[in-house]
């Protein structure tokens, strides 16, 4: 049964995040949702899609974890002040906090740091609880917001130094670093979180896990957002030149190669730039108190799955 309050609470909110950005000068855009190119990140996966033209050619291409590289193509290009609300697809990606398909908020500016993008998330989603407030909506967390250190909070609740890697294995009983660091951050760091009544930023992660964040010092200028223990966004002081999204591309294969943007950064670096992935959804799930994902989005992916399942119309 599809919740119409929830359709009508949906727009809302999409106004309300469409405007934040409108009125602090970002121009909204949109970019390709089929794109030649795989997600560099091994833990994140794309869904395929193949398709012909008149000719009879047939194209394998992916559908877009994120609209990152044809964003940040544009910012290249000059545009220095962005933002993007569209769907986005993750193969696997179904749980009560996961669905296949769902609606990202992506955003950039030139000369901003990852500092600048906790500042603007921060903003943002005290707009949208503000604006659950004005509704009579009775939010589940307070508008204060917590910021922890990876190293902070890894040794707050997983009694370790994350930095150590040894010492991070040994904790976790894993065969490896990357392993031991994601079972201590599900099992003790968000589950930490999931017990704290305000929004907490977690950031500086090790460079393991830089994605395509700078890295100084060995800490990589990345941030999570989480609220009630669930990642609700992703920030970096982004990467900029060619050598540093090279190496990440390689790492994953030559389908994740992205061969447009490289030529670009052949010519030139990217500005300095802020860059901030927001789940929509998830948000919407905290201004509301739900604690699945197919109580905030109509006709998830699981839903249709057991339509086609059910058999043949009589």
């Amino acid at each position: 049964m599809v919740d119409v309050e929830m359709l009508k609470l949906r727009s809302l909110m999409l106004q309300v995040v469409r405007q934040f950005f409108l009125g602090r000068g970002f121009i909204e855009v949109e970019t390709p949702v089929m794109v030649p190119y795989e997600n560099p990140d091994d833990n994140v996966e794309n869904v395929r899609v193949v398709f012909g033209d008149f000719r009879g050619n047939r194209y394998r291409f992916f559908l877009h974890t994120s609209p990152e590289f044809f964003m940040k193509r544009l910012l290249w290009h000059g545009c220095d002040r962005m933002f993007q609300i569209c769907k986005v697809f993750r193969d696997g990606e179904t749980g009560d906090f996961h669905n296949v398909e769902f609606t990202m908020v992506e955003w950039y500016r030139s000369g901003g740091s990852y500092q600048d993008g906790m500042e603007e998330v921060k903003s943002l989603v005290n707009e949208v609880f503000e604006a659950g407030k004005n509704l009579g909506l009775r939010l589940h967390f307070s508008a204060e917001f917590e910021r922890l250190t990876v190293e902070e909070a890894f040794r707050e609740f997983a009694g370790v130094n994350v930095f150590d890697e040894d010492e991070v294995i040994k904790e976790a009983k894993a065969d490896n670093y990357e392993d031991a660091f994601f079972y201590l951050l599900v099992e003790r760091v968000e589950k930490a979180f999931s017990r704290m009544m305000c929004p907490v930023f977690l950031y500086d992660y090790p460079e393991k896990f830089s994605a395509m964040a700078k890295v100084t010092d060995g800490k990589a200028e990345r941030f999570e957002l989480y609220i009630g223990g669930i990642e609700v966004a992703n920030g970096y002081s982004e990467l900029t030149e060619y050598d540093a999204y090279l190496k990440k591309f390689l790492k994953k294969g030559n389908d994740a190669v992205d061969r447009g943007f490289l030529r670009l950064l052949k010519e030139k670096p990217l500005p300095c730039s802020e860059g901030v992935a927001l789940g929509f959804d998830r948000l919407l799930m905290s201004v509301v108190g739900k604690r699945n994902i197919r109580e905030v989005i109509p006709f998830t992916t699981g839903e249709l799955v057991r339509e086609v399942s059910v058999g043949k119309i009589d």
